[in-house]
């Protein structure tokens, strides 16, 4: 791509051009009566972790440079700016409609992903759940950010149009109307973000739920046996001691620590199980 700015213009906006964290935003250079738009767009589709690049536009009346970070967005750019159309402010209303198809794709994968969680219970809680969960959480931070900041940057972009862009009224009402439905677009996958959002955090918060309750039934089966079972070696201590002790002359001792071991074996279950009810 060929960057036909003058100096001065290249300087301003050459922060915005090289930085791949560069945060969406529009502005306009009066000096050299030049726009600028950098809208954060999807990365690669096949990627399971969700990330977004930014997509530099640089425009005027007659010129339009567009700089990507990422073979596919500068491939969907390329698409777009072939169209047959000789207004740049078609060409960007094109791009940015464009950009805003990956992101629904990504927000239906989340979303299936998300409902198939939400049937997952007790035993079906593994590792493997909890990852695609968190992985979830942390892609939605991202695409719910870069959708907000997209939708500034747009509302901004509306008035450099009216301000800065030689537009004739029809035009001007075109572009307009554009613009609208393109912020309605944005804002109803800023609003779906929001609810998977939501039903992600929620999910969460049940399987937490699902999850502490499981270690505090395990916690309990674990306490009451310790307890159970330091019963018999109490006994057996007792009785293996060099003490004259009830039944230790007895033949029978062993089958008497027997009795004694069952006996306290018992009460101490019923005991344990009495007092849970309570």
């Amino acid at each position: 791509m060929t960057l036909s700015i003058n100096i001065s213009c290249q300087k301003k906006f050459k922060n915005y051009i090289l930085d791949r964290h560069e945060q969406p935003r529009s502005a306009y250079d009066d000096l050299s009566d030049f726009g600028v738009l950098v809208v954060r767009a999807m990365g690669s589709i096949a990627e399971s972790h969700a990330t977004t690049v930014p997509i530099f536009l640089g425009f005027s009346d007659k010129v339009l440079i567009s700089v990507c970070h990422d073979t596919d967005q500068a491939t969907l750019v390329k698409k777009q700016s072939a169209l047959g159309s000789s207004q740049i402010s078609n060409h960007i209303l094109a791009i940015l409609m464009a950009i805003l198809t990956p992101y629904f794709d990504k927000l239906d994968d989340i979303s299936q992903r998300a409902e198939k969680l939400e049937g997952v219970h007790g035993r079906g809680i593994s590792n493997q759940n909890l990852d695609n969960l968190a992985m979830m959480k942390t892609n939605l931070v991202y695409l719910r950010s870069a959708t907000a900041g997209n939708l500034i940057a747009i509302q901004e972009l509306q008035g450099t149009f009216h301000e800065k862009l030689k537009l004739t009224a029809a035009l001007s009402k075109s572009a307009d109307q554009q613009i609208s439905d393109l912020l309605i677009e944005y804002k109803q996958c800023q609003t779906m973000f929001d609810v998977v959002g939501d039903v992600v955090s929620e999910t969460e918060s049940a399987f937490g739920n699902i999850l502490n309750n499981k270690l505090n039934q395990t916690m309990q089966f674990l306490t009451v046996w310790s307890l159970i079972l330091a019963i018999p070696p109490i006994v057996s201590g007792f009785y293996g001691m060099n003490v004259k002790l009830p039944f230790a002359e007895n033949d029978a001792a062993w089958f008497y620590t027997l009795v004694i071991t069952l006996l306290l074996v018992v009460w101490m279950f019923l005991h344990i199980r009495f007092n849970r009810r309570h």
